[in-house]
């Protein structure tokens, strides 16, 4: 007999209906902070809860572990193999939805949600993406330059380096790999696309193995020292999935939501995995003077509010309250840990005036 698990939705359709709770193992990415993490949500058993990076459900099915019959969990992923991956967990606790985090506003708003007692928020590249030669996220397997979250939509990697100037991969490089050559490997790039005369060996790279390989020769041909703490393609592969998945506006975004949805004494959880990322979270939940009534930002971001000059919200800002760096244990049990840090922060409202 064939099951029937619903549907799932877009952030604009119908959720996905669950019947249980339990998700095979086979299924499982144990992700780095995964107690840490979900342990910083401080979850009581009947609060509503966000999960925007499902991922392979590790932290989801840990948080329901925690709720009781009437709490609710909210997960969000624009992966659709993680939404497919989703349907091995089945509880009426869980609403899924495909989409960016960066809509959560847009969601609650749908949902009929003022506010959510906490968000979790794993922002590292899961093993399965990673270890998956077709998702074209690492330069240790060959597999096509894709490197999209969401597989459904939006460019390539490979096509948005057909497109692009010369400039444009420069400054994609350095400003989101802190690639110290950049400019030597964005020029190699275009001389191999543009020109007519390339030899069966130079020609543009078509997988990850040929851009690494690109990477490796540029470098190994600038510098005099060929030891490496990590694989010379690294900062490369981090800047181009950085940017084809626009990873940082969308976090930037969502930190901003946070002290307009999580609810007074809630609490953010985010593990983060490098500088760009560290430092945005950082800044999120840094001390500062709190907002006037009128909260003032971004209109996009203030999209989920509807006739937005004219409401009041609760001064609020996010306190941080903890920070982790891994164990040596946490990084022999798991080497892509080396660089997480989990930062939890507690939402802090003082009353309108």
């Amino acid at each position: 007999m064939q099951r029937d698990y619903g549907t799932t939705r877009k952030l604009s359709g119908q959720k996905m209906n669950k019947t249980s709770s339990n998700l095979p193992d086979k299924y499982l990415h144990q992700p780095v902070f995964l107690e840490e993490a979900v342990d910083g949500l401080n979850i009581f058993s009947g609060g509503t809860y966000v999960d925007a990076t499902f991922g392979r459900g590790g932290h989801s099915a840990k948080i329901l572990s925690r709720l009781g019959f009437d709490g609710k969990l909210i997960a969000i992923d624009k992966d659709p193999e993680a939404i497919e991956y989703a349907k091995a967990l089945n509880d009426k606790r869980l609403s899924l939805y495909h989409g960016s985090f960066s809509e959560l506003g847009n969601l609650l708003k749908s949902l009929k949600i003022e506010k959510v007692n906490g968000v979790l928020l794993d922002l590292g590249v899961s093993s399965p993406q990673i270890d998956s030669a077709d998702r074209g996220f690492s330069f240790q397997k060959t597999g096509p330059l894709d490197m999209r979250m969401n597989t459904s939509s939006g460019q390539t990697v490979y096509e948005w380096l057909m497109g692009a100037t010369l400039l444009q991969i420069e400054k994609v490089l350095k400003d989101f790999g802190d690639e110290k050559l950049s400019s030597f490997i964005a020029a190699e790039l275009i001389l191999r696309r543009d020109s007519k005369d390339c030899s069966a060996r130079k020609q543009f790279p078509e997988t990850t193995s040929d851009l690494a390989d690109l990477v490796v020769s540029v470098i190994e041909g600038k510098r005099k020292r060929h030891y490496y703490k990590t694989h010379p393609a690294t900062k490369t592969f981090q800047a181009l999935r950085i940017f084809i998945n626009n990873e940082l506006e969308e976090l930037e975004d969502l930190l901003e939501q946070i002290p307009m949805i999580v609810s007074h004494n809630g609490r953010l959880s985010v593990i983060s995995f490098h500088s760009l990322e560290h430092r945005l979270v950082k800044f999120s939940m840094r001390p500062r003077k709190v907002q006037s009534n009128n909260y003032s930002t971004h209109p996009k971001r203030l999209g989920f509010f509807s006739d937005q000059d004219t409401i009041k919200f609760a001064n609020c800002t996010i306190k941080e309250i903890k920070k982790i760096k891994p164990s040596r244990d946490n990084i022999q049990e798991n080497p892509r840990s080396r660089s997480a840090l989990l930062r939890v922060g507690e939402i802090i409202c003082a009353e309108q005036e």
